[in-house]
């Protein structure tokens, strides 16, 4: 059994926004013929508890919480026809098949295996008459934009993404571009350089040491989020105006929790739910 102690209040936050979320989804298409899937392409263990810098604080947190595919399977209007779990730790996947064991009437599938894999795999499956929602809550920096990219795609798939923030504004110092390596772990998430680097300017200053002008980045964490959903307009049918920032108990941000819709027909409306429940809940 892995350590299941990792969240804060926070992820509290981003769940009930997805719950909210599902609940508008299937209530939605409750009537119409499409058969409507879930797919959680980091679904942990299906339950969290704070870290142990929040235990004390949060009291209200200390029993294990509702992680995603368990909110997602009691999703009540009208359940979701067949719920896809990837998860590429072999102990997360043993928790997984437990919560599987708790609804035997329903239509679960457990992937183990690395999202990077599975998820264009489930995209290149969905039927004409297929819908889904996808939820990419990585850990770290894991959402390619190979991954993204599929989803758009399909065509056929709402997207929540959970966009790490505070990681990927680590990844860019402010006073010089980022060394090779994360620039090229840069080019993965956004899909190219050219898509984040005019986020960097020539520097003001020159020192006498050097013969051209430093790089540095320009903007806070908010026009890197801005850059990122600006990405996301161009291959997404359309995507929320505003992403829901989510802060550490410090009141830093640390993600953003972000949302596109693929299909060209349903997607205003997916968008004016989204958005509203981003900028109201």
């Amino acid at each position: 059994m892995t350590d299941r102690s990792f969240g804060g209040p926070w992820t509290q936050e981003k769940l009930q926004i997805l719950s909210l979320y599902l609940d508008r989804y299937t209530t939605a298409l409750k009537n119409q013929p499409f058969r409507l899937y879930y797919v959680d392409a980091f679904a942990g263990e299906g339950t969290w508890s704070p870290g142990s810098a929040y235990a004390s604080d949060y009291d209200d947190f200390r029993e294990l919480q509702k992680g995603s595919p368990r909110i997602a399977l009691e999703t009540k209007d009208r359940s979701f026809d067949k719920l896809i779990f990837i998860e590429k730790d072999p102990h997360r996947c043993e928790s997984l098949e437990i919560l599987r064991s708790e609804f035997p009437s329903r239509d679960i599938e457990i992937v183990n295996e690395d999202a990077k894999i599975a998820l264009p795999t489930f995209c290149d499956n969905l039927g004409i008459s297929d819908r889904a929602v996808v939820f990419l809550d990585p850990f770290a920096t894991e959402v390619s934009w190979h991954m993204v990219e599929a989803l758009a795609r399909t065509q056929k798939v709402d997207c929540w993404i959970l966009f790490p923030l505070s990681a990927i504004a680590r990844m860019m110092p402010r006073k010089n571009e980022p060394s090779s390596e994360l620039a090229d772990r840069l080019d993965l998430i956004f899909g190219g350089r050219e898509h984040w680097q005019d986020l960097y300017t020539a520097s003001s200053q020159l020192s006498l040491f050097e013969e051209e002008r430093r790089q540095e980045r320009v903007g806070d964490s908010n026009q890197i989020a801005h850059q990122y959903r600006k990405r996301l307009e161009s291959v997404f049918a359309q995507v929320a105006p505003s992403g829901r920032v989510l802060r550490n108990a410090k009141n830093s941000p640390i993600f953003q929790l972000v949302f596109a819709a693929s299909n060209p027909k349903g997607a205003p409306i997916a968008v004016r739910i989204a958005g509203h429940i981003i900028d109201n809940w």
